[in-house]
């Protein structure tokens, strides 16, 4: 169901696309009408299986692309010039994480979420800005993570790279709004996907407990939000970083 008829026919390049917070945002956009352009490192098959049954699938485009290689991007820019010509909407959700107490924590593992998450962003951003700005008015929205605005307990590495890209969100937004660019952010807290299965048990119920709703989120919670931030709805909002996280950082 479309409920941003402004999001009809434009295109939409999102990162991270075959993760489950990535597909939900695709499906979403799908259900809008708009031509997505959907961007994954490993596994296209749950992307695969998106284009084969939603009934909009025609309009699911499969690149593949590591977004913290410049080489690889720029093929990718080239790629979607010829294909797509301008980009209304980027989404920069790829990410990884590879938690661990800072005493025990590597140099590659927090050089390794940095390159992903953080200069991932940037590198997508700064090659595809020439796209977005041929659109005349686009939106760029960035996942942050409730980790990124409060102390995330074994997440030196995650919680750096997730800060970094709400500075990065509000001074590109001060640099690029009068340039017909739009820039926010997202910071999901715990959310029930693939990722939060890895984690073990327990804490998931220490951090359920502290929640005032009680419950992890849904992807569709946060594909909502992402929809509405890229949309003619948000049309006043510039700079900002909407917390999704059920009130759990509010206390």
């Amino acid at each position: 169901m479309s409920i941003y008829p402004d999001l009809n026919g434009k295109n939409v390049l999102i990162t991270g696309a075959s993760g489950d917070i990535g597909l939900a945002i695709c499906k979403k956009y799908l259900d809008q009408g708009a031509t997505v352009y959907a961007v994954y490192h490993n596994d296209a098959s749950g992307l695969e299986k998106l284009k084969n049954k939603h009934p909009q699938g025609q309009a699911l485009n499969i690149h593949q692309c590591n977004v913290s290689d410049v080489q690889s991007v720029d093929e990718l820019v080239n790629t979607l010039d010829a294909e797509a010509g301008s980009i209304h909407v980027l989404i920069n959700n790829a990410g990884i994480y590879k938690d661990n107490l800072f005493s025990a924590l590597s140099f590659e593992e927090f050089d390794q979420v940095i390159k992903v998450n953080l200069y991932g962003t940037f590198n997508m951003t700064k090659q595809f800005m020439r796209l977005l700005r041929l659109a005349r008015q686009a939106a760029i929205v960035n996942i942050s993570s409730v980790s990124g605005v409060t102390s995330s307990f074994g997440q030196t590495n995650y919680s750096a790279a997730k800060a970094g890209i709400v500075g990065f969100t509000r001074t590109l937004a001060a640099e690029m709004a009068a340039k017909g660019v739009r820039v926010n952010a997202v910071a999901p807290g715990m959310i029930e996907s693939r990722m939060v299965k890895k984690v073990p048990r327990q804490i998931v119920r220490n951090v359920m407990s502290a929640i005032p709703l009680k419950r992890l989120g849904h992807v569709d919670e946060i594909a909502n939000v992402v929809a509405f931030l890229s949309s003619d709805a948000s049309s006043y909002i510039v700079g900002q970083t909407l917390i999704v996280d059920g009130g759990l950082i509010m206390r």
